[in-house]
């Protein structure tokens, strides 16, 4: 596709007949295999790497949705009283900054189109089924927003189907769902017709995933949201065929090495680092009911960075008084708010990892965290590092240090989870035809060496 787009620069109204017309025009009578990938880009490094695994490993035959949602992010309350907005409004404005994101990371993509074709060198093996070529995969950027208004009220239609009929459906081959998708109702997803869907994600104990309902409040105020996400539970059962899902507990043995990451191109590279790299200083505000939780993660792939004889010292020696005293203002909020309303207790195990993560940062980083001061909400801000937070005494030389360190000893950085979606994606469409879609399961090697030895391609 030539012709240069940007749906962020239309109005809303235009956005869906637009893409709705240029997907008319696209199809055709290729038949290609239509993938969506629900992602919140921007959230952790994972999301992207998922993004990039479908680019380069799904070249052929495909038309791709890169589409985002608002994420977790779109519960934050804050942000929608400051600037008095309906939380709806605030969901897209989330879902625009993830295009946004994706631009950054992908520049040669989606740097000024939201729709990307690669340009295809030679007829390879994969590019040919039979006797008969496949086209080249038709990349797709768009928020929640406007893809569900184009498949629910679009005016045009996809291979001679109208979309806005009942009863015809918009059919995927392959749903990648690595992110919530709160905000999005139940009769929303009515018009799809899913062959697979694969879910990052513990869909037996939701309340063990994020991408599930993890993020949700616990008290009432999450009600709603809770009783929406078993509404959309119920759509995707009626409308798909076949559900594989990717307990949190099997996602956390595959992490992303650093060999991988060194293999990307620089435009992606640099921020998916960046993302790392706060992700390794910055610890999540504990007020969030899955914060415990990413710290214990945090505190294994941490520990596993260092020196065996280091990590040794730092799970069997008391933790400095000084970070004891950070630790301590960094969870006083929240230990005082559960105090005042009840709630569990923080775990004992909690403040201990905080501590032995920091020590293990500042001896990775050549660099102390720095006093932080009480904000005037009571928020925590120790062990934070965004683009309001700064907890590092210089950021600059700590960024440095560890860069030189996670290369010189090809550290493991966090768990790869979204990425994991297309690993099985891969793995399914390698074994097709060969056993039932629900048997394709890889194993934790096998997805552990595709990261290790993926190869990358050029075009």
């Amino acid at each position: 596709m030539s012709e240069a787009v940007s749906f962020s620069d239309l109005a809303p109204a235009q956005r869906p007949p637009l893409l709705a017309r240029i997907l008319a025009s696209i199809s055709g009578d290729d038949k290609r295999d239509v993938v969506v990938m629900l992602m919140d880009a921007g959230n952790e490094i994972d999301d992207e790497i998922a993004a990039w695994l479908l680019m380069n490993h799904f070249r052929w035959n495909h038309v791709v949705f890169f589409i985002q949602v608002p994420g977790a992010d779109g519960l934050t309350p804050p942000v929608a009283r400051e600037l008095t907005l309906p939380q709806c409004a605030v969901r897209q404005m989330k879902s625009h900054s993830r295009v946004q994101r994706m631009r950054k990371v992908f520049p040669e993509q989606f740097g000024s189109s939201d729709i990307w074709t690669p340009v295809v060198r030679g007829f390879p093996d994969d590019g040919w089924k039979g006797n008969c070529y496949q086209p080249p995969s038709t990349f797709i950027l768009g928020t929640h927003w406007d893809f569900l208004q184009m498949v629910n009220y679009g005016c045009t239609s996809w291979g001679g189907r109208p979309l806005a009929k009942a009863d015809q459906n918009f059919e995927v081959k392959w749903w990648l769902q690595i992110a919530p998708l709160f905000g999005i109702t139940s009769f929303e997803l009515e018009n799809f017709k899913i062959e697979s869907r694969i879910v990052m994600g513990d869909l037996e104990h939701p309340e063990k995933s994020i991408n599930c309902i993890k993020a949700i409040p616990r008290d009432e105020s999450g009600g709603e949201l809770r009783a929406g996400y078993y509404s959309q539970e119920e759509t995707f059962k009626k409308i798909t065929k076949h559900t594989q899902f990717i307990p949190t507990d099997v996602a956390r043995k595959v992490p992303t090495p650093m060999c991988f990451v060194e293999r990307l191109p620089e435009s992606m590279k640099e921020p998916i680092l960046e993302t790392a790299f706060r992700q390794f200083v910055g610890r999540p505000d504990p007020k969030f009911p899955w914060a415990e939780d990413i710290c214990d993660i945090n505190h294994r792939y941490i520990m596993m960075m260092l020196p065996p004889e280091k990590m040794y010292q730092i799970l069997s020696e008391p933790t400095d008084q000084r970070l004891i005293k950070e630790v301590i203002e960094f969870l006083k909020p929240e230990i005082e708010r559960r105090e005042a309303v009840g709630d569990a207790h923080i775990g004992d195990f909690y403040p201990l990892r905080l501590g032995q993560i920091a020590t293990a940062v500042e001896f990775i980083t050549g660099v102390q965290y720095k006093p932080m001061p009480k904000c005037a909400s009571g928020c925590a801000t120790q062990f934070q590092l965004n683009d309001n937070v700064d907890s590092l005494v210089d950021s600059d030389l700590a960024r440095k240090n560890w860069m030189t360190y996670i290369s010189e000893n090809n550290c493991d950085l966090t768990p790869c989870y979204d990425g994991m979606a297309v690993l099985y994606m891969m793995y399914s469409a390698k074994r097709s035809g060969l056993v039932p879609w629900a048997e394709g399961v890889p194993s934790i090697e096998w997805c552990k060496n595709m990261l290790r030895y993926l190869p990358y391609r050029e075009g």
